[in-house]
C-alpha cells in the first residue's frame, strides 16, 4: 500500500495531469479518481479499518470560486493522514476553494496542512474568448515547477497556504452571482442538448464522473445529477452535445496528454449497472 495518495477530480484532464506529475516528484504515491463509487466504497467502510496515510493530497477544479459540489462531500468520507493538503486548479479566479476545503475537513477533525492554487485553462467554453494553443502549452510549462515544489513540501511536511482572492471581492460575487448557481449545478443538465450528430457511442456516459448519463435506444439522458465539469461535452467525438446555444460551434478542450481512455479507466464503473 502506498504511503502517499493524491485523490482527484477531473471532467477534461488537468487536475488529473497535475496530481500525475505530483505523482512522479512523490517517491510511493498512488492516485485515485473521486467518483460516486469512491464515495459509496468509503461510506460503506467501518472507519477503524480505514488506513491511515502517511499524506493525502487532493486535487480538484474550481467551479464558481469553490470546489465540486462531489469533493465536498469526499471529504466528508476521506480517511486521515498526518499530513493533508489541497491543490485547486484554476481557469480565472480561485476565489475561496482552500478555504473551502479547510473549513470542511474542520467541521470533520482533519486539519488542511498547505493548500495551493494552479491558474490552468477553463474548461468552460461558455466564456467568449478561450486561450490560444500557445497561451495553453505557456500555462502547462508554468504549472510543472509548482508540481515539484508541491511534491518537495509534502516531503518535508511544509505548513503552506497560497494566498486567495479578496473577501472584498469574492464575497459579493459569490452572495449575488456564484451562489444561487452553485446550488443549482446538479440541474444544469437540463440545458444541455443532443444534436443529430450523435450516434449514440457512449463516450459521454463512459467519461462522465458522477454516472449522470444514461444511454437509451434513441440518444442519450442526463439525470439531473451533474457537477458542470463539462466531460461529456468536452469528449464527444461527434461534438453532438452542446450547453445552451452559446457552445455550439465553440472549440471543445481538453488536456492533450491525458486521454479520454485515461478517464474511463479510472471512472470504477460497473459495466452491468451502465449497459
Amino acid at each position: 500500500m502506498a504511503a502517499h495518495r493524491i485523490y482527484y477530480f477531473s471532467g477534461t484532464g488537468n487536475s488529473l495531469w497535475i496530481a500525475r506529475k505530483i505523482q512522479a516528484s512523490l517517491p510511493d504515491a498512488e492516485v485515485i479518481s473521486i467518483t460516486k463509487d469512491l464515495l459509496a466504497d468509503l461510506a460503506a467502510q467501518d472507519p477503524k479499518s480505514v488506513q491511515n496515510f502517511e499524506t493525502i493530497g487532493l486535487v480538484f477544479p474550481v467551479y464558481m470560486f469553490k470546489p465540486p459540489h462531489i469533493v465536498l462531500e469526499f471529504l466528508q468520507k476521506m480517511p486521515n493522514a498526518d499530513y493533508i493538503y489541497s491543490v485547486a486548479t484554476c481557469g480565472t479566479g480561485p476565489g475561496k476553494s482552500l478555504t473551502a476545503v479547510k473549513n470542511t475537513l474542520l467541521r470533520f477533525g482533519k486539519t488542511l496542512s498547505a493548500g495551493y492554487i494552479i491558474p490552468l485553462v477553463s474548461n468552460f467554453i461558455v466564456l467568449p474568448k478561450t486561450k490560444s494553443d500557445s497561451a495553453i502549452e505557456k500555462s502547462f510549462k508554468n504549472a510543472e515547477p509548482k508540481t515539484q515544489f508541491i511534491a518537495q513540501n509534502v516531503q518535508n511536511r511544509v505548513i503552506w497556504l497560497d494566498k486567495e482572492m479578496p473577501g472584498l471581492i469574492v464575497k459579493p460575487i459569490s452572495w449575488f452571482l456564484f451562489n444561487p448557481a452553485y446550488r443549482q449545478i446538479p440541474k444544469s443538465d437540463k440545458r444541455f442538448s443532443i444534436s443529430g450528430k450523435c450516434n449514440n457511442c457512449g463516450t459521454c456516459r463512459d467519461v462522465c464522473p458522477v454516472r449522470n448519463i444514461k444511454l437509451t435506444p434513441s440518444k442519450p439522458v442526463f439525470l439531473h445529477g451533474c457537477e458542470m465539469c463539462f466531460s461529456c461535452l468536452s469528449w464527444c467525438p461527434q461534438k453532438a452535445i452542446n450547453w445552451t446555444p452559446l457552445t455550439k460551434n465553440k472549440k471543445r478542450y481538453h488536456c492533450r496528454e491525458i486521454t479520454e481512455n485515461d478517464l474511463i479507466s479510472a471512472r470504477h464503473y460497473k459495466a452491468a449497472e451502465n449497459d
